[in-house]
């Protein structure tokens, strides 16, 4: 009995069969499915090429090729937008509507028609509602709001895309201000959407030399919530949060904030708007200025007139103390002679009398008597002179200080200090209600006279 040999299959029909059995068990249906691009790139034709994997505790459980072809990738756009083009990288987990392929040559891939948009969406609200849990139960989301605000910013670090409108749409709007302030923006190029621009604006907010700005402005042009992704970004948000210089953010949108926008010290909707935030804060500063000058205006002016009236009678007192000193010191002279004449009369009278009494005495004593008197009477001449000498030197030093302080107090003396004495018809002036316009008035000054013409007259209020 001859042994029954098996049945050898080709590669082919082996293949084939399996395209038949895909084919009747599945035929054209499509069906949505969950998974991870693993790896992933366009060709020069515009096909995507990737391949897809599920994985588990950081363990491949499954991975499978797939392609989206031109033509569906050009309908994905017509239905989704741009918006569908950065979600194509690897790591972003999609949820696609799929259709299984299967050829004898290539093997099996999945054809991708369609993507759920909202699914991704979804998962960057619940991460970034995850992101901010943790910022703030770590305290970092009111880190930047309790850095002081300036009065004025005017060095400015500006970290933008440089071909963006919105940083030239920014700078325009502060230049070209109505007020004519002048700020300084100093550009920081900086991607603001794709994979790498999170990580890139952090390294760049690290770089900055903090010593040369007051602000750091981050700003872009508005987009989807896929292309404003990047301002979610955790590390980022980290690093802006403990920056030692208050952040404004300008990005462009107005519904929904970013991590970023939340973090920062002021967020505001447009670029633009930080520039009309900019402008307010220097406007309401010189504002500030303007009632400080005002207010020491009028403050100078109450001094200068206080000190005027002072003035007026520093100069009142002067025109009268020469007539007072010279009214007191004649008094005091009139003092010192008659004080003279009355000492120098009871000198005299003593003087007599002790004269008459030595008459007396010279007809009854003998004449050695008469000589004893004699010198008596030479010893009381020699006292007399003397306390008369000095009683008169008194009287001359009293009246030597009394012509000084004479001397002190004459006009001349007063012009030689740097005044001067004003006279119309040879009468001093004491007040602008003597003198009238055009008329002609004498001025007496230390070195000499002038005469002046009146052009206009000001009377103190």
């Amino acid at each position: 009995m001859s042994e029954t040999r098996p049945k050898v299959y080709s590669l082919l029909a082996l293949s084939q069969a399996i395209r038949n059995l895909l084919a009747e068990r599945i035929g054209q249906q499509s069906f949505w499915l969950r998974a991870e691009i693993a790896q992933i790139k366009q060709a020069a034709s515009g096909h995507w090429y990737m391949d897809l994997v599920q994985e588990k505790n950081h363990q491949r459980l499954a991975s499978m090729s797939a392609v989206i072809w031109k033509l569906d990738y050009e309908a994905m756009i017509d239905k989704h937008g741009p918006d569908i083009k950065p979600l194509l990288i690897a790591g972003q987990e999609l949820v696609l509507r799929v259709m299984v392929d299967y050829h004898p040559l290539y093997g099996l891939k999945l054809l991708i028609k369609d993507l759920d948009l909202s699914f991704v969406l979804g998962e960057l609200e619940r991460r970034k509602r995850e992101t901010l849990d943790r910022l703030e139960k770590e305290g970092l989301l009111k880190k930047q709001k309790e850095i002081a605000s300036s009065l004025v910013y005017q060095n400015i670090a500006v970290l933008c895309s440089e071909e963006a409108a919105a940083y030239q749409d920014f700078v325009q709007h502060l230049m070209q201000n109505e007020f004519g302030y002048r700020l300084q923006c100093d550009l920081y190029p900086v991607p603001v959407q794709g994979v790498a621009a999170a990580d890139k604006i952090r390294a760049k907010l690290e770089s900055l030399p903090i010593e040369r700005y007051e602000l750091v402005v981050i700003i872009r042009g508005g987009g989807s919530r896929l292309d404003l992704d990047a301002f979610n970004d955790e590390a980022l948000a980290r690093t802006a949060a403990l920056f030692p210089l208050a952040i404004h953010t300008g990005i462009g949108h107005e519904s929904d904030l970013s991590v970023l926008d939340i973090v920062a010290h002021k967020a505001h909707k447009t670029p633009t708007a930080v520039a009309d935030y900019l402008l307010d804060k220097m406007q309401a500063f010189e504002g500030q200025l303007q009632q400080i000058a005002t207010f020491l205006e009028n403050k100078s002016k109450d001094i200068l007139s206080l000190e005027s009236e002072r003035m007026h009678g520093f100069l009142e007192i002067l025109r009268l103390l020469p007539l007072s000193q010279i009214r007191s010191s004649r008094g005091d002279i009139h003092q010192v002679a008659s004080s003279m004449v009355r000492l120098s009369a009871d000198g005299i009278r003593a003087y007599e009398r002790h004269l008459e009494a030595i008459g007396h005495r010279l007809k009854e004593k003998p004449q050695i008597q008469l000589r004893r008197e004699a010198e008596q009477l030479s010893r009381l001449q020699d006292r007399l002179n003397e306390l008369g000498k000095i009683q008169l030197e008194r009287m001359q030093k009293d009246l030597g200080h009394l012509v000084n302080r004479l001397e002190l107090l004459k006009p001349e003396r007063t012009l030689e200090r740097g005044y001067s004495i004003t006279r119309k018809d040879e009468k001093s002036v004491n007040s602008v209600l003597e003198l009238k316009e055009d008329e002609v008035i004498e001025t007496q000054v230390k070195d000499g006279r002038f005469s002046s013409r009146i052009i206009k007259i000001e009377r103190n209020e």
